[in-house]
């Protein structure tokens, strides 16, 4: 399908004014949803029948500021251009890539993969509006993501440190705030490029969500996804990957810190990719949908010869739509 029958759909919604939420989330979904389905295939009625099934989810975001930072994101791109206003706020707004559960990254990337400013101008204003800044990490050793990861989990400076707050984004404020965290979390070894280290994260995150099937580590591969279309506006990627490695071990310890990370499994061979994105088209779960856009823009991108991403994020594709049909 053309881009500009989205951008049509996009337009309308903006129109409205909408925010499709579920009660935990600073984000409208909606949009989010229309681009990921666009992604994958589906043609303009299939749309417009997801449109249709959420109407009634439609309410305005909380903040009363949203409104407001979209409208001045939007008059700053016409004004300036897309390219000039991402490449000014990116670095102040990835400070806080935590914020909204990572909604405001991923809808930002949405608007950016298809050239929809309103879009962007929302995700822009979801990361203003919902910011809590992320420090950098301050020891002096380096890590990959997934050993990180498992001397979070094997460490004993978080085995008596509890969570109250509910998933997901209230319980990832609270853990990046506790002491015990930040005294726990290693820095993420960056020294070998942030390519390097954006891979790291990714597979890690793939490992994490076939283990555990959990909602946080959705948004982890969604996340990282948003920050690879991001890239060309990004100055400093390795400050950003840091920032961001901080919200990804904070969404690990949030989960509960599995470890070891065992796959679960998956019922009969991995499907081919085709009926992988066919099946995402029909789905009524916004999640899964946005799920398989990522794994299948992400697992095109590498090669599997030479990296391991690709089949893992063909089996986190396979396991969620899975549990989408039981």
């Amino acid at each position: 399908m053309p881009n500009d029958a989205l951008l049509l759909r996009l337009n309308a919604l903006r129109d409205a004014d909408p925010s499709y939420s579920n009660g935990n989330s600073n984000s409208n979904h909606l949009p989010m949803v229309l681009a990921a389905l666009h992604a994958l295939g589906a043609e303009p009625s299939r749309l417009d029948a997801f449109a249709e099934t959420q109407r009634s989810l439609i309410r305005p975001l909380a903040s009363g500021q949203f409104a407001s930072r979209w409208a001045d994101f939007e008059a700053q791109i016409a004004t300036d251009g897309r390219d000039a206003v991402l490449r000014r706020e990116l670095p102040r707004l990835l400070e806080g890539v935590v914020t909204a559960a990572f909604h405001g990254l991923i809808r930002l990337a949405y608007g950016v993969r298809f050239g929809a400013d309103a879009e962007v101008a929302a995700g822009l204003a979801v990361l203003s509006v919902f910011r809590r800044e992320v420090a950098l990490p301050s020891g002096a050793g380096s890590t990959g993501a997934a050993e990180g990861l498992r001397s979070l989990s094997q460490g004993t400076a978080l085995a008596n440190a509890k969570f109250e707050r509910p998933m997901i984004m209230g319980r990832l404020l609270e853990v990046l705030a506790h002491p015990a965290f930040l005294a726990a979390v290693p820095p993420l070894r960056i020294e070998k490029g942030a390519d390097r280290a954006w891979h790291s994260l990714a597979v890690t995150a793939a490992r994490l969500y076939r283990a555990t099937g959990d909602f946080t580590a959705l948004h982890l591969i969604t996340s990282l996804h948003a920050l690879s279309v991001l890239w060309p506006w990004i100055d400093a990627p390795e400050e950003v990957l840091q920032r961001y490695w901080l919200s990804f071990c904070a969404a690990y310890v949030a989960i509960g810190r599995p470890w070891p990370m065992a796959f679960r499994p998956l019922s009969g061979p991995l499907p081919a990719w085709e009926a992988l994105r066919a099946a995402a088209i029909h789905s009524n779960d916004d999640h899964v949908i946005k799920l398989v856009d990522s794994c299948d823009a992400l697992a095109q991108a590498f090669d599997a010869d030479t990296s391991e991403l690709p089949a893992l994020l063909q089996a986190c594709a396979a396991q969620v739509l899975q549990a989408d049909t039981r």
